[in-house]
């Protein structure tokens, strides 16, 4: 079934219509005075033909009504009588005759050449929303005034709206039109037909003109008819009489969702959508009660389009000039606040290079200290007498544990043998001496452990500043030729490293930082080679290369008990703190071996977490330059780092270690070992932020007395505008009719 055809009261018309739409190689009839010459189309009541006027050479079109006993004379003589009635309507088809006794009937108007909407719709896909808003007032213009002479199309569909030579629609087809005092139901075209016009008892309105007129509206802006879908179609066709056809259309459009497609149309206004949404309304009540209401609708529409700009130069342009004002000063507010905030972020750079600086130096004095105090341990004869009575008295336990591998009942003849025992108490004794001597200077308060160890680095002996510190594990009786302290090498070997080609350190040595295997914690050992000859001690007088030291003393020291790092412990310095890094190559790279996180963990949580560690970028960053602005702590990766979030400000300096006495200045050697100094970034924008959030409020306020001063003057504006206009009903106003429309009420 093709939808777009008028439905009939009777399936036998339609029938006989469809057998004469064969007949169409000649003209059902010669009409005197016009020679007629092809076939234009034909509908539900018969065909329309091409014809010239032989007197004047006018082009005419020429509708037959074809089998005089198959034509309802009443909808020939309705037709012809409305259209000569509307002879003098710009947008009607004009009448030039009639053949009232002929056979078959016909009638001759005026020929437009340009075809029908539906075949320019059809043509284009859809017409453009200018073209569409055109002919819409054009059609209703034409439907308008149809109106006022009392006639209801009924039929409205762009296959009933001719186009003359100018693309100016014209009203046809007249044949299911009704006055509008009648009572006789007319059917339309499906998908151009109100719903309540689909009833057999049905009574002609001119809300079915509206919503036929918003039917093609939306046709021209979309392509198709609104609740055209195959599935709709389908429906329709597998109805079995007219009434249940009419039915089934009813029941559709009342609960399909509206149509919506018209609003994805680019650049369409949505007000124009809301007039197409009112004409399609499904309730007559909803809709635009007459076309004089859509005209004015649409009027009002283009009025307020074309008052758009000088809306828009009115309001918006005083608006926009404020947001380009607030926008210039915004712009001045940042470049002065960016140029302050930088000038600052460059002094506190230069304050943290120089805070680094100054804490390397604090700690190389330090370690200077430590070294002296050391050195000065291995002078003294008592601890060379107990070691070479230790080493002498355990040769044949020493000898099996220098492999690194478990010797149990070795390693129970070492910790029960009275020597080693004696050794262990004399290094108690030093240790709490040194650390008696706290305040004097010396760094001896630093100490943590003290421990000695064998030529092979079996350890002899260990004694603890903190008794908490010792554990069940004790490292006595355990070789520790891998370590840094004892080899004297860089970084710590691999702990299966062959024993009998490692050396113990001939000199004085600031160890890589390790993890006690006891505590957890990270420490640092100064290291220093006991000579069996006293004079080999003191860096002056180099021992031949054929003697090797005796033993190792090392005395290590927890990262973080240096002076320069005690204000990280302080929970009230989380802005600016003082952290301790580890940059030797390997895996352990970046290290944070002392930071504010690593101080507030207990003794259970450092022996099993591991620690925080730069990546080797920010380590080359921190190490090529003077010092970054937007570092990014790695402790704020730990589940406690909330504190450490965000970017710091930071520099970082190496520290050196102490120089032989043969050694200059320049020849000073270089430390693993960095002190970073950090401050929040956050910190020192924050006056500048507040300063910058000040003046943005400032500025608000301004904006806002300015828009309240213009939306004053413009209701001033718009209410003399108002007071100056003819007051009048809205079109919008479901309750505002035509007084055309009052008549025909009261006539019915």
């Amino acid at each position: 079934m093709n939808s777009d055809y008028t439905q009939q009261q009777s399936l036998g018309g339609l029938q006989r219509s469809e057998k004469l739409s064969l007949q169409s190689t000649t003209p059902p009839a010669e009409i005197p005075g016009y020679r007629i010459e092809k076939l234009l189309g034909q509908g539900a009541f018969g065909e329309v033909w091409q014809g010239f006027d032989l007197n004047t050479g006018r082009p005419v079109a020429v509708k037959f009504y074809l089998h005089r006993s198959g034509v309802d004379w009443s909808l020939l003589r309705r037709e012809v009588k409305h259209l000569v009635n509307m002879s003098t309507g710009r947008y009607i088809v004009q009448v030039l005759g009639v053949g009232w006794e002929a056979e078959p009937p016909y009638y001759v108007m005026e020929h437009l050449e340009r075809g029908s909407l539906e075949d320019m719709v059809r043509a284009r896909g859809s017409l453009s929303i200018s073209e569409t808003v055109r002919m819409l007032r054009e059609i209703a213009d034409g439907l308008s005034f149809a109106h006022s002479k009392g006639v209801l199309h009924c039929d409205l569909k762009p296959a009933n709206i001719l186009l003359d030579h100018d693309w100016r629609p014209r009203l046809a087809d007249f044949g299911q039109s009704r006055m509008s005092d009648e009572q006789t139901p007319s059917l339309g075209t499906l998908f151009y037909m109100a719903p309540e016009q689909a009833d057999l008892g049905a009574a002609p309105d001119a809300a079915w003109d509206v919503y036929a007129l918003g039917s093609i509206a939306y046709s021209m802006l979309v392509g198709s008819p609104p609740y055209r879908t195959p599935e709709v179609v389908e429906t329709l066709d597998t109805a079995n009489s007219l009434p249940n056809r009419l039915q089934r259309y009813r029941e559709t459009i009342r609960k399909a969702p509206k149509p919506r497609l018209h609003y994805r149309r680019r650049g369409i206004d949505k007000g124009l959508c809301q007039i197409v949404d009112r004409c399609l309304a499904v309730r007559p009540l909803d809709r635009f009660q007459n076309v004089q209401q859509v005209i004015g609708a649409i009027d009002n529409w283009e009025r307020a389009r074309t008052r758009r700009p000088l809306y828009l130069l009115g309001i918006v342009g005083p608006i926009l000039l404020l947001l380009l004002m607030m926008l210039f000063s915004a712009r001045s507010i940042s470049v002065a606040k960016e140029g302050a905030l930088q000038r600052i972020q460059q002094r506190s750079l230069d304050s943290n290079q120089f805070a680094a600086k100054f804490a390397a130096k604090t700690l190389e004095s330090e370690i200077d200290i430590l070294f002296r105090l050391v050195a000065s341990e291995t002078r003294r004869e008592e601890l060379t007498g107990l070691l070479l009575k230790v080493t002498e008295q355990a040769r044949p336990q020493l000898e099996q544990l220098a492999d690194g591998k478990p010797h149990p009942q070795a390693f129970k003849e070492l910790i029960a043998l009275d020597a080693r025992q004696e050794l262990e108490d004399y290094l108690r004794r030093r240790l709490q001496e040194m650390r008696a001597q706290e305040g004097d200077g010396s760094g001896a308060a630093l100490f943590n452990s003290i421990f000695i160890t064998d030529a092979q680095g079996t350890n002899l002996g260990i004694t603890f500043a903190d008794p908490n510190d010792q554990t069940e594990s004790s490292p006595v009786g355990r070789n520790f030729a891998y370590r840094s302290y004892f080899n004297g090498q860089r970084s710590d070997s691999p702990q299966n490293l062959d024993r009998s080609q490692v050396q113990p350190t001939r000199g004085t040595r600031l160890s890589s930082s390790f993890r006690s295997t006891s505590t957890g914690k990270w420490k640092i050992g100064v290291s220093v080679p006991i000579w069996e000859e006293h004079e080999y001690a003191d860096d002056l007088v180099q021992p031949p290369e054929d003697v090797i030291p005796i033993g190792v003393l090392v005395l290590t020291m927890n990262l973080g008990d240096f002076e320069l790092l005690s204000e990280a412990s302080d929970p009230n310095s989380r802005s600016r703190f003082a952290a301790l890094v580890d940059v030797r190559d390997g895996n352990q790279k970046g290290t944070l071996l002392q930071h504010p996180l690593i101080q507030a963990m207990d003794r259970e949580t450092m022996k099993h977490s591991s620690m925080p560690q730069m990546s080797e970028h920010q380590v080359e960053r921190l190490q090529s330059s003077e010092g970054v602005i937007d570092y990014i702590d790695p402790a704020s990766e730990f589940p406690n780092g909330g504190d450490f979030t965000g970017e710091w400000i930071a520099a970082m300096q190496q520290v050196q270690l102490p120089r032989a006495s043969s050694m200059s200045d320049s020849q000073r050697p270089l430390s693993d070992l960095w002190v970073l100094v950090q401050e929040r970034a956050s910190s020192i924008e924050a006056p500048l932020s507040e300063l910058g959030s000040q003046l943005q409020r400032e500025t608000y306020i301004e904006l806002v007395v300015l828009l309240a001063v213009i939306a004053l003057l413009w209701s001033f504006v718009l209410r003399i505008g108002q007071d100056s206009g003819t007051p009048g009903p809205s079109i919008n106003e479901p309750g505002h009719v035509s007084s055309f429309q009052s008549t025909v009420d009261h006539s019915r």
